[in-house]
C-alpha cells in the first residue's frame, strides 16, 4: 500500500492553506470551510474541536499549532488525531506533498518501521514537513500512553 492511498482518511486542511493541496493528500481531505466552519474562525479551540469530531488529522502551515494541540490535549484530557505541519508557500507545499506521495521522501514512524498516514492519525503523530529532513514524532505524552 502506498504512503498516501486512495483509501478515505479524514484530513482537514487549515483555512490558511489552498484547496489545491487536496489532490496530494489522502482521498477524504477537506478544508475547514467545507466542514462547516466560517472563514476567520479562531484556530484554538474551534479547528481542533472540528478535528476531534471528524477524527481527522489537521494539515496546516501555522507554526503555533503544535502548541495549540498540546494545550488542547491537556485541557480536554484526550489525544488528538495528529498534525501535519507544512512549509510556507503553496508551490513548496505542493512540491513536498507530491514528492511524499510519489515516495521520493521517506518518513519514519517512531515505533513502526513501515510508515503509513493511517498510523499517524491513530497514533496522534506530528509530521513536521518544515524540518529538513522531515520528522515524525509523538504529539502526546499522556499518562495512559505508556507503550
Amino acid at each position: 500500500m502506498p504512503l498516501m492511498s486512495k483509501k478515505k482518511q479524514p484530513f482537514i486542511i487549515d483555512e490558511d492553506l489552498s484547496a489545491a493541496l487536496k489532490p496530494y493528500l489522502p482521498a477524504d481531505s477537506r478544508t475547514t470551510v467545507e466542514c462547516g466552519l466560517r472563514k476567520g474562525t479562531p484556530d484554538f479551540p474551534f479547528v481542533l474541536d472540528l478535528c476531534q469530531r471528524e477524527k481527522a488529522m489537521l494539515v496546516t502551515a501555522d507554526i503555533e499549532f503544535p502548541k495549540h494541540v498540546k494545550r488542547y490535549q491537556r485541557s480536554h484530557n484526550d489525544c488528538c488525531w495528529g498534525l501535519m505541519l507544512l512549509p510556507d508557500g503553496e508551490l513548496n507545499q505542493i512540491a513536498l506533498l507530491r514528492d511524499l506521495k510519489e515516495g521520493k521522501i521517506k518518513l519514519n514512524h517512531p515505533k513502526v518501521k513501515d510508515f503509513k498516514f493511517d498510523f499517524a492519525r491513530h497514533d496522534n503523530l506530528f509530521i513536521n514537513l518544515r524540518a529538513n529532513p522531515p520528522k515524525v514524532s509523538e504529539l502526546c505524552d499522556c499518562e495512559w500512553d505508556d507503550d
